[in-house]
């Protein structure tokens, strides 16, 4: 494993290279924290490759719909109950979610803006880490948008019991009222993994936990250094490449959400052109990051945002 290290600015980027790969904690606080992130998204595989196989029960809702009894109703509710059950343990992982990403931040942007390079070669395991937390969170959120029969098994679930409530047995509810309530605005969003990351880190600024010239510091360094190890191909992998442009574009996507000017400003410390024309030309083509891009991105759509950036990704 090497380390280069150039002056940081846009026209002399970020030259870090970060072992992405087999990167390992070196101190007893930092080894703490990477034990505990491991211990979530150890399970994050598993979860994707079980979210790829849900099928909802939307004949049986059409049916127990379209000719009311109570077989038809009985089959429907028996059905969609594992498919709630699955989707609160879904909601629990995006609390958990959330929670780390603001453990990592905080460590990964603590300290003097000057030496957040050091920083992200020092506590590389836990950027390793981060770029695991949302190369998660993308996959998610794109499996996600291909399941719309999810929303609709919970709404059934929720009228069901909502009209039964006084025949059935407490038991007999998979959640609470008011966790069905959280569940149903979280997973009403299009990516709602992603959201959940802005919102942590927009309160986490807000808080100042960290301070915001930090925070910005951190993620648009991030964003650069992912850039460079793309661009210059410092990874064998496919896969760890990919790996690579998800968390580049999904910090990209938190960095605009979190700077008051956002990315695309002409004073944006990213190299954002760069990064386009990267994940425009990156192949094979990746429609749903340049998506994210143009659709949960904040200023993607702001009129100070030059034609010529956007023009990249049409």
């Amino acid at each position: 494993m090497g380390i280069l290290l150039s002056i940081f600015s846009k026209e002399s980027p970020l030259k870090i290279f970060l072992d992405l790969e087999n990167a390992e904690p070196q101190t007893e606080k930092e080894i703490i924290i990477y034990k505990e992130a491991s211990e979530v998204l150890n399970k994050a595989t598993e979860l994707l490759e079980e979210f790829e196989q849900y099928v909802g029960c939307g004949e049986l809702i059409r049916k127990a719909i379209s000719e009311p009894n109570e077989d038809n109703e009985l089959a429907a509710w028996e059905a969609v109950i594992p498919l709630v059950e699955q989707q609160y343990y879904y909601y629990q992982f995006y609390e958990q979610i959330r929670v780390l990403s603001e453990t990592l931040l905080r460590e990964i942007c603590t300290g003097e803006t000057k030496e957040t390079s050091n920083r992200l070669v020092s506590l590389q395991a836990l950027v390793k880490h981060f770029v695991h937390l949302l190369d998660f969170v993308v996959r998610f959120d794109h499996i996600k948008m291909e399941k719309p029969e999810m929303q609709n098994d919970f709404s059934y679930y929720r009228r069901y019991v909502s009209r039964k409530r006084s025949e059935l047995d407490i038991n007999d509810l998979v959640v609470e009222d008011q966790v069905c309530d959280a569940m149903s605005l979280t997973f009403a969003y299009p990516a709602p993994m992603l959201k959940g990351v802005i919102d942590t880190v927009v309160n986490f600024k807000i808080k100042n936990v960290v301070p915001e010239k930090n925070l910005t510091a951190g993620l648009s360094s991030m964003v650069n250094v992912f850039y460079y190890l793309l661009e210059n191909r410092k990874f064998e992998s496919e896969e760890t490449n990919l790996f690579c442009l998800r968390a580049m574009v999904g910090t990209i996507v938190i960095f605009d959400h979190v700077d008051e000017k956002g990315t695309f400003d002409k004073k944006s410390p990213i190299q954002i052109k760069n990064c386009l024309t990267l994940l425009a030309n990156f192949d094979p083509k990746q429609q749903s990051l340049i998506n994210m891009i143009k659709f949960s991105t904040k200023h993607w759509r702001d009129e100070k945002t030059k034609q010529s950036l956007k023009s990249i990704l049409d």
